[in-house]
């Protein structure tokens, strides 16, 4: 324990502190989302659970590899009272909690420093946490210290392929008021309609899901939760628990709000017995069995994963949570200064509705040859529903080099001539056009699979696009 490295003076203030907390249910209830709320029990379990958290804290105020998701349950609990902040008990708790929030700062800005020092991608599950954790501090992601963890997040989700970091990596995305581009939804559905019966995959799927489907641009899609949360609640055991207690903690999360339908039967007041029954009497949680030689008092990032799951706001709730930036994403203000929440989907009520985006940025190529001995780059911004043809005006204008000409056809334009380079059948040699979802790399150029579906006049740009027009040999 943390306290065993203090002196003894302090282990008995910061008791007398811990002891003099109050449980007090009415606090956790009035910043409940949703209909429910936790019951007493619940409220009791939480307040132990996050007194047993404050005396596992390390000397320099963090929960080693765990920072983040005990400073996102703590924030999302509802365990402060606004009303207190005069109460000096209060006032210690706060400069405690934002000290550990700043150690929470080091340890990004030192991930990040690790990353450009050795070149080495740092772990996708890591920043995504992250960036949920600042969500729920209402700290834009997108403008840490100079970094965007939003963009390096999207750059690097390619590379790690697992379907649960997948997920991960969407949720954080759309919980930080990013737009989730159709690439990413389109793999989660897919995970969706398929056949996987692993409880965390399939939860992290339904929170990334029901996240995006708050947005009034894909609230058409808001039938493709239904079959994920049905798999889910099939999976709840007879006595309550979907398996270990970080999975049951999870679905749980991911089902919030969802009873009776469309999740199908499952029973919430059955799960969260039996996780306040596997409670610790020191009020933390441990999976069980314990492997040989590990510390019986273990279990950090469970207990936080188990207090989000307890108090209904999970990780499902950091969108919800209407900060200054998500704000900006508004059409709605937040009346009489309070922030507002949007509904989760299940409740019936309207979400709060995003702007559309006037423009749409995307990066546009040019490559000569089919050892692609020229490339030509830019970086473009463009009124949303621009055709790939107003584009290529577009880009002629800024430079020469994408200067073109093109045939006028019944069914469309049929560009032949591009960067001085025309056509010839004759040696087949061709301009073809891609649609990428990251920026063409010469030394991994694209199959024919990526090839446009459409013509220049109906293809339309989209944001975080890349295309890609390529004079080559057929």
């Amino acid at each position: 324990m943390s306290a065993s490295f203090a002196p003894a003076t302090q282990i008995s203030l910061r008791q007398d502190l811990i002891d003099s907390l109050p449980v007090d249910v009415l606090q956790i209830e009035e910043k409940q989302l949703g209909p429910g709320g936790p019951n007493q029990a619940e409220s009791v379990g939480i307040q132990r659970a996050l007194c047993w958290l404050r005396e596992k804290r390390l000397p320099d105020y963090s929960w080693g590899n765990d920072t983040h998701m005990v400073i996102l349950a703590k924030e999302l609990s509802g365990a402060r009272d606004p009303t207190d902040n005069d109460n000096p008990i209060q006032a210690v708790s706060d400069l405690e909690n934002l000290l550990s929030i700043k150690q929470m700062d080091i340890e990004v800005l030192t991930m990040l420093d690790r990353h450009h020092a050795t070149a080495k991608l740092p772990h996708t599950d890591h920043i995504a946490k992250y960036i949920l954790a600042m969500g729920g501090l209402c700290k834009d992601a997108r403008h840490f210290y100079g970094h965007d963890l939003v963009a390096a997040l999207e750059h690097h989700e390619h590379d790690q392929g697992q379907e649960y970091e997948f997920a991960l990596t969407a949720l954080a995305i759309c919980s930080s008021a990013t737009h989730v581009r159709k690439r990413q939804i389109r793999r989660l559905l897919d995970i969706a309609s398929g056949e996987v019966n692993d409880v965390d995959t399939i939860a992290m799927v339904l929170l990334a899901l029901r996240c995006i489907v708050t947005d009034h641009r894909h609230r058409h899609l808001q039938h493709f939760v239904r079959r994920p949360a049905r798999g889910l609640a099939s999976l709840q055991g007879p006595q309550g628990s979907f398996g270990s207690l970080r999975s049951t903690a999870l679905a749980m999360q991911a089902l919030q709000d969802l009873e009776p339908d469309p999740a199908g039967k499952w029973n919430r007041t059955a799960a969260s017995e039996w996780l306040l029954a596997k409670q610790r009497t020191d009020g933390g949680w441990t999976e069980e069995p314990l492997q040989d030689g590990q510390d019986p008092s273990i279990g950090i990032g469970l207990t936080a994963d188990i207090v989000l799951a307890l108090g209904w706001r999970g990780l499902g709730a950091v969108r919800a949570l209407q900060c200054d930036h998500v704000m900006r994403e508004s059409n709605e203000p937040s009346e009489n200064g309070e922030p507002k929440l949007a509904a989760p989907v299940g409740l019936g009520i309207s979400p709060v509705e995003e702007l559309e985006p006037r423009n749409v940025s995307y990066t546009y190529t040019l490559w000569v040859g089919t050892n692609e001995t020229e490339e030509y780059f830019l970086d473009l911004t463009s009124p949303k529903n621009t055709t790939f043809f107003r584009a290529m005006k577009q880009a002629a204008e800024i430079d020469p080099r994408f200067s073109f000409e093109a045939r006028e056809w019944p069914n469309g334009h049929y560009v032949h001539t591009l960067a001085g380079m025309k056509e010839e059948p004759k040696s087949y040699h061709f301009w073809l056009l891609y649609r990428l979802p990251e920026r063409p790399d010469t030394k991994n150029p694209p199959g024919n699979q990526l090839i446009a579906p459409l013509g220049v006049d109906e293809l339309l740009v989209e944001d975080g696009e890349h295309y890609l027009y390529w004079y080559k040999k057929l």
